[in-house]
């Protein structure tokens, strides 16, 4: 998996004709065509564009949707994505150049209020005592909302613990007793930073 990816699960949308109105006008749904579509997903800055009101510059992001062929045969730009709580609209289906039957499908998010939760990190399991020599957890940094994938980044503090930059999860060996300040970051896929209160993690001798 490329740097700034993740596996994830996303559907395909299509706008289906359910009726027409009082005033004969067609009334359109979009219907869940296809669910739980396996895929990688990435994001890449796009063209950068000048807004002359706010006088700001700023780009557009493209989210990158890899996927095999047979799984989205039919699919296209008419249709929407939904991820992670997010709507997004389709802006082309390309082929792979390294593997012949995946398929990459740009999208751009157009609906983030389905979700369009505000970024948020904290810790829901216990946190365990560590023991010198002993290995340690997974202890999982869990992160809601924002914009995936994320990146987590920060001083674990106890010699032999460590932090995994893309899974939020610290590991290790402790290799001191003490007791040892953890300070950790994530920044999500739009640059959103958010911060986890800092919290310790003790280490005993066996």
């Amino acid at each position: 998996m490329r740097v700034g990816s993740q596996r994830g699960l996303f559907t395909l949308r299509r706008r289906v004709q359910v009726g027409v109105s009082a005033s004969n006008e067609p009334k359109f749904i979009w219907q869940d065509w296809r669910p739980d579509i396996f895929s990688e997903v990435s994001v890449k800055r796009g063209k950068e564009q000048f807004d002359p009101v706010a006088k700001k510059r700023y780009s557009e992001d493209v989210w990158l949707f890899r996927t095999r062929y047979d799984e989205v045969a039919g699919v296209d730009a008419t249709m929407k994505i939904a991820h992670e709580e997010n709507v997004y609209d389709i802006k082309a289906i390309l082929p792979d150049g390294q593997k012949q039957w995946d398929c990459v499908i740009e999208a751009t998010l157009v609906d983030g209020s389905l979700g369009g939760k505000a970024l948020k990190v904290e810790i829901k399991s216990f946190i365990d005592q560590g023991v010198v020599g002993n290995a340690y957890g997974p202890l999982a940094i869990d992160v809601e909302g924002g914009s995936g994938p994320y990146q987590f980044s920060g001083d674990v503090g106890a010699p032999g613990l460590s932090l995994d930059a893309e899974t939020g999860k610290i590991t290790g060996t402790p290799t001191e007793p003490g007791e040892f300040a953890v300070s950790i970051s994530v920044i999500d896929a739009a640059g959103t930073v958010e911060m986890l209160p800092v919290f310790n993690i003790t280490v005993e001798v066996a």
